[in-house]
């Protein structure tokens, strides 16, 4: 087997380590940040799965440390934490979670490992070691470890669909896709690539199994709670999540919308609009040609770039691949404007420096939140493979999934 040049090697190495620290880090600060955050989702899941049992409505209820927080996928995915339910406590429940979140992003690991060897790269025990962390203690996955979340079992999905697809096995892949959307809706834009591959098994597959878990979620808990699905849940949960105005530093809500928010003070759905005018094009080019590893690689990184697929391995030296690293970075950076501001305060620093600094720290927050600009810069860096030389037929690339929550 070949092996990349030393540079790339250790570039995506030290890439891979700086997200591992994040995320630790991360976790370390939590119980004095948001202690209320271990087993949150865990424990959600566990309290929503035994009033499906008692026959009462499982998108009502909450558990008592936590109100306000409810099950929010649909009605067929409660069946999953059934097991939750029946062990009787929060601790156990979150063992359960724990262990089926590990056993995914090892089964993410390997099917990244098997990606590579197909490319001809050899991975050592470092690498293993760094793939297997950043997939499950990455600063976009530790969180969901600790809270006990599904968006690993997601990332499992991802990869395994994408490797299928690779293999040319589109029935997988089909399945797989589906089952990461219909836990959370957004993989849905995963059909956008199904279609340009022109992988139709994948698409009809897909189409149906989503379909189909949808129509049996309404058989098994009657038609009503499929309606209180769609209306409260998955129109429901975006009210309010948009800016009427210029966002406030410390507001957490990130993405497009946020830098139009800030450039033109308006709100929704005029943002939506706009966001989708300005990112649709770019993904659109990514789909233009698709006659290279790299650069179907890269229009998938593009398509589904919210849930992170990463091209680092193997990717030749360039400004495509600077950017992909730069914006890997950067979106593992978990910085709020409360620790920026409070960090310049508590640092001694004369007035006429300790003000213009905040006022900057203040603008730039406002503007884009750091994980936001990284996403960014891996769409930059996407086009730069669909566009520069990056995208010739040098070398195979591969991806590595890291789904951000």
């Amino acid at each position: 087997m070949t092996q990349p040049p030393s540079g790339p090697r250790r570039s995506t190495r030290l890439v891979l380590l700086l997200g591992i620290l994040s995320g630790i880090s991360g976790l370390m600060v939590l119980p004095f940040t948001s202690p209320e955050q271990f087993m949150l989702a865990s424990d959600v899941y566990r309290h929503a799965a035994e009033a499906m049992l008692a026959g009462e409505d499982f998108y009502a209820v909450s558990p008592p440390r936590l109100p306000g927080y409810n099950f929010i996928y649909p009605p067929i995915v409660i069946l999953l934490f059934v097991p939750h339910a029946l062990v009787g406590s929060a601790l156990g429940a979150y063992a359960i979670q724990l262990l089926l979140t590990v056993a995914f992003g090892l089964g993410t690991t390997l099917v990244v490992g098997r990606a590579l060897a197909r490319r001809g790269v050899a991975l050592s025990r470092i690498d293993w070691l760094l793939i297997g962390s950043f997939t499950l203690v990455s600063a976009h996955s530790a969180i969901t470890l600790a809270n006990g979340q599904v968006t690993i079992w997601m990332g499992f999905a991802f990869a395994l669909g994408f490797d299928a697809l690779d293999r040319s096995r589109e029935t997988v892949a089909g399945v797989a896709f589906a089952l990461a959307a219909l836990i959370k809706v957004f993989p849905a834009a995963v059909g956008l690539w199904l279609l340009r591959r022109r992988a139709w098994r994948s698409v009809i597959v897909a189409t149906a199994t989503g379909l189909g878990g949808l129509a049996l979620g309404a058989v098994l808990f009657g038609p009503d709670v499929t309606e209180t699905y769609v209306r409260d849940v998955l129109l429901g949960r975006y009210e309010g999540e948009t800016f009427g105005g210029v966002p406030e530093p410390d507001q957490t809500t990130g993405g497009a919308q946020r830098q139009l928010a800030a450039l033109t003070g308006l709100g929704s759905p005029a943002l939506g609009i706009l966001a989708l005018a300005i990112v649709g094009p770019a993904v659109l080019a990514l789909h233009r040609r698709i006659d290279t590893d790299e650069r179907r690689l890269a229009a998938m990184l593009g398509t589904v770039l919210g849930v992170l697929l990463v091209l680092l391995y193997t990717l030749p030296s360039g400004r495509g691949r600077r950017l992909l690293l730069l914006g890997t970075l950067v979106s593992s950076v978990r910085v709020t404007y409360d620790l920026a501001a409070s960090t310049v305060e508590t640092m001694p620093l004369p007035g006429a420096l300790s003000e213009p600094l905040l006022s900057l720290i203040e603008m730039l927050f406002v503007f884009v939140l750091p994980t936001t600009l990284g996403l960014w810069l891996l769409l930059a860096g996407c086009l730069f493979v669909q566009f520069g030389s990056e995208g010739g037929p040098a070398r195979s690339t591969v991806i590595l999934v890291a789904v951000r929550t």
